[in-house]
């Protein structure tokens, strides 16, 4: 099936815990792999080139009426919006926005935690913004523009790209501390907006949360093992079948523990990113405000139950 739902980011505002929540509707279905990234062609490593191998990812969906997916760079890309109105122009989309005081952090822990960032202060990876090389670029990156936390957080250009794709009635904006503050009652926006019955649910436990290496060392191993553990592996591999042995997944999982292991910015910091943005968001708000203003006048969405 085609999918007509489409999750865009931005990351570490929520979209795993949206496509746990939705995906249990019984009559929404998320693709077998998430974060496929097929639409995000501007980024080298995306998941899934291959377009019918991309629709195999919905081929098991059932009976569901709305079959969706969720890739967090879809929002940063520049190519996204237009690649997906292409593909499906009656696509409904969901935009994800929080703090970047808040989000920001949250996402360098992340690429701290995957190896994909090598500066473990965040004052310092935020400074440094768009003025990376290859002294100071972990060797694990493939996409240098994702370092970029200063463009990264800047959202007014890229929810007017959706904007721009789109008409207004099929995009929903929703903020971090907003849905997370009563996400029933965005819950039932969402259905609203999907045309969509209440299924009941009044449990929204909180998915994804910040994770840290008890051993860093360890971590780095698991992450980014050397050549000669991924020769091994090739051997345990030709011999068990098994891309990874269990024992590893054992050991990455004992590894892991919930919140974060780097401090977070300094309240001068928090000050300069948020001042920052200021004009950035403030131009979000008015895309947003002039979007619903020319909803207005349109038929209003069948009312979930």
């Amino acid at each position: 099936m085609k999918p007509g739902l489409f999750i865009v980011g931005a990351p570490k505002c929520g979209t795993s815990a949206w496509v746990q929540y939705l995906g249990e509707h019984p009559k929404i279905a998320f693709s077998s792999t998430k974060e496929p990234h097929h639409f995000s062609t501007d980024f080298p490593d995306r998941g899934v080139f291959d377009r019918q191998d991309y629709l195999s990812l919905f081929a098991e969906t059932g009976p569901a009426e709305i079959v969706g997916e969720a890739s967090v760079r879809y929002l940063y890309s520049q190519v996204a919006a237009r690649n997906i109105r292409e593909f499906n122009p009656e696509a409904k989309i969901i935009i994800l926005l929080r703090d970047q005081a808040e989000q920001l952090p949250s996402l360098h822990n992340q690429y701290v935690f995957n190896g994909m960032e090598n500066i473990t202060d965040f004052a310092e990876a935020w400074r440094l913004s768009g003025k990376r090389d290859r002294t100071n670029m972990p060797s694990r990156s493939t996409v240098p523009q994702l370092l970029n936390y200063r463009e990264q957080g800047r959202f007014s250009p890229q929810v007017e790209r959706y904007f721009a794709e789109f008409p207004a009635k099929q995009i929903r904006v929703f903020h971090f501390r907003d849905w997370t503050s009563d996400p029933r009652a965005t819950y039932l926006e969402i259905l609203r907006f999907l045309r969509l019955e209440d299924d009941g649910r009044t449990e929204f436990e909180p998915i994804n949360e910040a994770h840290r290496h008890k051993i860093v060392t360890l971590g780095r191993f698991t992450q980014s093992p050397p050549r000669w553990a991924l020769k091994l592996s090739g051997v345990l591999k030709r011999i068990t079948g098994r891309d990874r042995p269990p024992l590893v997944d054992r050991i990455r999982s004992l590894n892991w523990d919930r919140g974060y292991r780097i401090i977070g910015p300094s309240p001068a910091v928090v000050d300069e990113i948020r001042a920052f943005y200021a004009g950035d968001n403030a131009r979000v708000e008015s895309c947003i405000t002039r979007a619903r203003s020319r909803t207005t006048s349109a038929p209003p969405s069948q009312p979930a139950d």
